[in-house]
């Protein structure tokens, strides 16, 4: 089967995992929570997530005539080497640009489907576009959606999620059925300012993340007086979690900080 194809190259490409998905339109349940967790104003100044809702529940906007979705992920783990420092920077942005990386490996795997299928057309997504993408992870079988509201796989949760718009019809994966969390909420619990308000559900509006790389305007005392070393971004809802305790390193050279 072709799909197989795919998934192989997409592992000899770099990915570390791929699944595959029908272009079906989203559940009505999830754009339900999703809309009630704009309307409660929890994506704080971050406008861009209101904007195409149409376009995040219904992959044909995107690229016409799209009859699948390849799902892969990308390893960015790795011992974090940084310079003595009374600073802290988020682990996914001490290596090269993410977004170049992911998107030339997706061309590449891009280039092999067409290789086979001249006709077909196909379309690179990753993090820019209205894409729900750990929702599609998770349908395409790649790892479970975790209280923290991060996408927790077998091998921990230090993965960039990238897509392919196709309008091949292939053979598709079930979504997971492993709950990682449980009774397990160490991420709740470990947050300094709570922006996990519950399970499953991240307030922007405290998340150090946001006011340390989104929030355009000045960090609110009570957020400031919480950041620690933080300075872009925050890890520690992953730190804490029991799954990344046995993360494996990446083997991307461009996500690789070497001692210095």
């Amino acid at each position: 089967m072709f799909s197989q194809q795919i998934k192989t190259k997409a592992l000899q490409i770099g990915f570390s995992a791929c699944g595959i998905i029908p272009a079906e339109s989203l559940q009505v349940e999830k754009e339900n929570i999703f809309r009630q967790w704009l309307q409660n104003g929890f994506h704080a100044d971050m406008s861009y997530l209101q904007r195409n809702l149409d376009k995040r529940m219904q992959p044909q906007l995107l690229l016409e005539g799209t009859e699948s979705i390849i799902v892969v992920l990308l390893n960015y783990h790795h011992p974090v080497y940084q310079k003595p420092s009374i600073y802290t920077i988020a682990q996914y942005a001490l290596g090269c640009d993410y977004h170049v990386v992911m998107k030339d490996k997706l061309r590449q795997l891009s280039d092999f489907i067409l290789q086979h299928y001249p006709k077909s057309c196909n379309r690179c997504f990753t993090d820019t576009a209205p894409v729900l993408e750990k929702h599609l992870a998770y349908k395409a079988g790649l790892g479970a959606i975790g209280k923290n509201t991060l996408l927790i796989t077998p091998k921990g949760s230090y993965f960039f999620i990238g897509e392919i718009y196709t309008t091949l019809s292939l053979q598709y994966d079930s979504p997971y059925s492993q709950d990682y969390c449980l009774q397990c909420e160490q991420c709740l619990k470990a947050c300094p300012v709570h922006a996990l308000e519950m399970p499953y559900c991240l307030n922007a509006n405290k998340c150090l993340s946001y006011h340390t790389i989104e929030n355009k305007n000045n960090i609110p005392e009570e957020i400031q007086s919480k950041m620690g070393k933080h300075i872009y971004g925050c890890d520690i809802c992953q730190q804490v979690c029991p799954v990344n305790a046995h993360a494996e390193p990446t083997e991307i050279k461009e996500f690789s900080i070497k001692p210095q």
